[in-house]
């Protein structure tokens, strides 16, 4: 790759990173183009960038940003994948994808400028995923309204019931 090549994607790199929610960053090796070409496809449809960036080019990126400190001194095939949309649903598709695979390990990442330890990144992957939160929280709205109906609709079934035997009372 030519340096004006490499300036290019740095430069490209740098502002793509700039104001990322979330950040991930793996080491894999022994992954057939096949299977990186699935992962590939299911990062894309959760809205995220994945890439294999050289360590040099990353660092270079990072400089002078909240990544800056995580990306110094890493070894390895290095491979980012980045969000500006639901953090958790990358998480969780990167996760699925690491089962069983020792080659494919967390080498560290950033959730909205906290730096995640291997650890966090799966209780990350194990959050339900924004449409969860979100049916979950009108479910909950919902109830207490939705219980006062069928109380008032209770009554008014009941008030026939309860007229009648009134007025046979007083015959």
């Amino acid at each position: 790759m030519l340096k004006k090549d490499k300036i290019t994607l740095v430069d490209g790199l740098r502002d793509e990173l700039k104001d990322v929610k979330c950040f991930y960053m793996f080491q894999f090796s022994g992954i057939s183009v096949a299977e990186d070409n699935a992962l590939r496809m299911k990062i894309r449809e959760t809205g995220s960038t994945y890439r294999v960036v050289k360590n040099r080019l990353l660092a270079k990126a990072t400089e002078g940003t909240a990544l800056e400190a995580l990306v110094n001194g890493l070894k390895h095939t290095t491979v980012v994948a980045y969000s500006n949309e639901d953090p958790v649903e990358l998480a969780k598709v990167l996760a699925d994808f690491g089962k069983g695979r020792e080659a494919y390990s967390f080498k560290g990442g950033i959730l909205e400028d906290q730096v995640l330890t291997e650890n966090e990144f799966k209780e990350v992957a194990t959050l339900p995923s924004k449409e969860e939160l979100i049916a979950k929280m009108l479910y909950l709205l919902q109830y207490p309204i939705q219980g006062l109906v069928t109380a008032l609709e209770g009554i008014y079934r009941q008030l026939p019931v309860v007229l009648k035997q009134v007025a046979d009372k007083e015959n």
